[in-house]
């Protein structure tokens, strides 16, 4: 009997950038998918989602206080009852949790719910604010959870020592990185892009894709940039991503006097190019799941500079592929970027361990640990 799923996320590009090797490979398999979002299309367009045999508008809402979520949970639970799903597998903080208040009626006929936390809202070092609104929640569902699956080390401890109730609790690599698409460039074609962007071969690189929010803090990279800079002025910046930020990062860095170091690229599609002709993956985010951009920069070669925080520890071990930075200190990251400049043995070092390490993560050996989940779940 072929298994029929529903994938939910807030967003469609939540499914269409993130999960689409997984359904398709659970399409080989002779199930049946379906999936539920909120159309974001016009802000982040071209994603492939031709392998859901049927998809479904929801009015999510991203804040906890929208009543458009209210919405959403009746037009869910009408989708979820009349469609008799084996399993219901969620994303997303809003996505998740209206999605186990929609289930709960399916759950008494046997459908199971699974959810994937890409990186839970409460956390080391996270505000009292989240701990009080975001704790609380996901531990009372977690007993509407028959699956809960985690993504990073941190949210696999706090949910087992904090004993959620989920049927089951495992931790994953992440989503996956497709290799054969983010793979090392070579040092002619690596001057063949720079050329074609229209940068120099003299040029030191940074790269860090990322939406232009709060929580990705850019200010940090800015200051760092600067620094550097002021020993070395082939520096450059790139930043990829929706400018939600823009304006008033664009004056910050008119205001240290870097507009020349600095490029805000907006929404891209070609992540990989950009990546493989820069030197060096950067990131100053406050918090993560498990950082694609960072897996990308691993499957590239590239040398890895990024905050010690959640997720980002998990890829990154001081010293053997990358540096780790406390979180706010500027002028650390500012040093170690000169570091590898100036230190090209550890440029090499970093991208061969890099290049090991990145297998645990590609699209191939998530898709396994997924389909095992599956397995023992009894869906496939």
């Amino acid at each position: 009997m072929m298994m029929k799923v529903l994938f939910v996320a807030t967003v469609r590009s939540h499914i269409g950038q993130f999960h689409m090797p997984f359904i398709t490979a659970l399409k080989q398999r002779g199930c049946v998918v379906h999936a539920a979002f909120k159309d974001n299309s016009d802000e982040k367009p071209g994603l492939d989602l031709s392998d859901i045999d049927k998809v479904f508008e929801v009015p999510f809402s991203r804040s906890p206080y929208s009543a458009d979520n209210i919405k959403a949970y009746k037009i869910l639970k009408k989708i979820i009852d009349e469609n008799g799903y084996d399993a219901v597998h969620c994303h997303t903080p809003m996505g998740s949790v209206v999605t186990r208040l929609a289930s709960k009626d399916a759950a008494k006929r046997g459908t199971k719910v699974i959810y994937t936390a890409h990186g839970f809202h409460f956390y080391n070092g996270a505000s009292k604010k989240n701990w009080l609104l975001f704790y609380p929640v996901e531990k009372y569902l977690s007993k509407y959870t028959d699956c809960l699956i985690t993504i990073n080390q941190e949210d696999y401890d706090n949910a087992v020592n904090r004993r959620f109730k989920a049927g089951k609790i495992f931790k994953v690599n992440g989503v996956g990185v497709d290799i054969s698409k983010f793979h090392p460039v070579a040092r002619e074609e690596k001057s063949r892009l720079r050329s074609e962007y229209g940068y120099s071969d003299n040029d030191f690189i940074l790269v860090y894709p990322a939406n232009l929010t709060a929580g990705k803090n850019h200010p940090m990279l800015f200051n760092a940039v600067k620094k550097v800079a002021e020993k070395y002025d082939f520096i450059r910046l790139l930043c990829p991503g929706q400018e939600e930020l823009a304006p008033q990062y664009k004056m910050m860095v008119k205001e240290l006097n870097i507009s020349d170091k600095v490029e805000f690229l907006g929404y891209r599609r070609d992540i990989e190019k950009l990546v493989g002709l820069s030197d060096v993956s950067v990131s100053a985010s406050n918090r993560e799941g498990l950082p694609v951009n960072l897996i990308e920069a691993m499957a590239v070669g590239n040398a890895i500079v990024a905050t010690d925080v959640r997720g980002n520890r998990d890829l990154v071990k001081d010293g053997e592929n990358g540096f780790l930075i406390s979180l706010g200190d500027s002028d650390a990251m500012a040093d170690r970027i000169i570091k590898l400049i100036e230190n090209p043995d550890i440029m090499d070092k970093f991208k061969a361990q890099n290049l090991t390490d990145v297998k645990a993560y590609s699209t191939e050996s998530v898709i396994d640990q997924m389909i095992k989940i599956y397995k023992e779940l009894n869906l496939i």
